[in-house]
């Protein structure tokens, strides 16, 4: 156990007032990153890191409070006295389920339990030599593989983090969580703009996902180079055809983050437009958030609160059915139960309501018969970024072609989706039959707790009248 001190006597010692919740969260991590830019390997860095935090949450008030030293007494000692003494808010927490790790189903997928998900080729066991080796190869192989490429950017990053929370409820548990993150970024000059392909890949600690990219590589210089003969889209209502991480950002930055319940809190518009009972979308639109599956970056069969992960159907049928999603404080202020999404990113932040995996149930089409339903629109692919300030979305895919009368044609460049988040559901008129579970780079942020690991689950969609404009 990394904190020796995680008895009664940790919490009677603290000053705590009766009636005080308090939890104490160490961790201890390890992180590698590795860039490649210019001609080669740019930097190389391992890093450590350990701290803890406690929280306490009463009638007097309520305080956060972290160290980098691994001495919990006086952090929790500290958050007790800034609790009664800075006049913060008061608080309350809602009961909740904590997390066993020998209680099958625990992650509310069948037949998968709250194990650490590591399978695959862990990448601690993988030496430094051999993943500089096999990395640097692919930015060589990027920067030789055409005339036309003027740059390559490698971005590699990997950390294991070992968690124990421990609160004056009775509650203990352990956990270690690992992430791994793969950015190819592959440019060529463009004229009056540059363009890129890129490739991105990721997991919850498995290397294996990082080898044999060498055909995606090739595929993103294709890109790049093929991008600076194409045309700039012209602006316009265009019909949508998605691809499955396309789709799950859009998700995610949708409904995903309009569900996280602290913005709900003193909002009663946004209570009413997630209403339960309100049709958001057509009858074969279904959108969950639940704890994942080992071995994936969004897997949290425990939150930062040590409530057991569960999943919420957000939408079923295109029917609001739970719109929030909690951590304790806010499942208190709602009279709902705790979800399982109170998620920090590290000892040095409170746990937030999070997104971990938001899925998409999948539909009946085909791929091919979504396209031969389009008149004038694209075909999207892959995303290089998107974000939501709850009202709008904007996404940036990472690759567009033209559909006209149903057929694929060329590449077009400088394509920006966007749109009115709530509107955008009633624009979905097709969902494949596919759902693609892959991990990318993406990650998620919120009130400066940036970069998150999260997953996405979703099928191919098609979205009716889309606004575009060229970035």
């Amino acid at each position: 156990m990394l904190l020796t001190g995680g008895s009664p006597a940790l919490f009677r010692d603290a000053g705590l007032r009766a009636g005080d919740y308090a939890e104490v969260r160490l961790e201890r991590a390890r992180t590698v990153d590795l860039v490649w830019r210019g001609d080669g390997l740019e930097s190389s860095v391992t890093s450590r890191d350990e701290g803890c935090c406690a929280r306490v949450v009463g009638r007097s008030g309520s305080a956060f409070a972290s160290s980098t030293a691994v001495d919990a007494g006086p952090v929790l000692r500290r958050a007790a006295r800034d609790a009664a003494e800075l006049g913060c808010a008061a608080g309350r927490l809602a009961a909740h389920r904590p997390y066993r790790d020998d209680r099958p189903g625990e992650t509310g997928e069948t037949g998968e339990t709250g194990e650490t998900g590591e399978a695959g080729e862990l990448a601690e066991t993988v030496g430094l030599a051999e993943k500089i080796e096999l990395l640097g190869a692919y930015h060589a192989a990027a920067l030789a593989a055409h005339p036309g490429v003027t740059g390559a950017l490698v971005y590699y990053r990997e950390s294991v983090a070992d968690v124990e929370l421990f609160t004056s409820e009775g509650t203990g548990v352990s956990y270690r969580r690992r992430d791994l993150t793969l950015q190819i970024t592959v440019y060529a000059d463009g004229g009056a703009a540059r363009t890129a392909g890129s490739v991105s890949a990721g997991s919850g600690g498995d290397f294996s996902v990082v080898r044999g990219l060498a055909p995606d590589v090739e595929a993103a210089v294709a890109t790049a180079v093929d991008l600076r003969a194409a045309p700039v889209v012209a602006p316009g209502d265009y019909d949508v055809v998605c691809d499955g991480p396309l789709a799950g950002i859009w998700a995610h930055e949708t409904i995903g983050h309009l569900a996280e319940a602290d913005h709900h809190l003193g909002d009663a518009h946004l209570q009413r437009s997630l209403a339960p009972g309100r049709r958001l979308g057509p009858s074969m639109l279904t959108i969950t958030d639940h704890p994942g599956r080992p071995g994936a970056r969004g897997f949290v069969p425990v939150d930062d609160e040590g409530t057991a992960g569960s999943a919420v159907e957000l939408l079923r049928d295109g029917v609001v059915t739970r719109p929030r999603l909690h951590d304790r404080s806010t499942a208190a202020a709602f009279r709902e139960e705790p979800t399982g999404n109170a998620r920090a990113l590290n000892f040095r932040h409170p746990p937030l309501p999070r997104l971990r995996t938001i899925a998409i149930a999948p539909g009946a089409a085909s791929e091919e018969e979504m396209i031969g339903g389009v008149t004038r629109g694209l075909l999207a692919r892959g995303v290089l970024g998107g974000q939501t300030d709850r009202a709008g979305f904007t996404f940036l895919p990472a690759e567009c072609r033209e559909i006209r009368d149903g057929e694929v044609r060329g590449r077009v460049r400088g394509v920006v989706l966007s749109g009115d988040v709530l509107g955008a559901f009633a624009a979905i008129d097709a969902i494949g039959r596919d759902q693609w579970r892959g991990d990318t780079s993406a990650s998620c942020g919120k009130q400066g707790q940036n970069a998150l690991p999260v997953s996405s689950w979703a099928p191919t969609l098609r979205l009716r009248g889309i606004r575009v404009t060229s970035g």
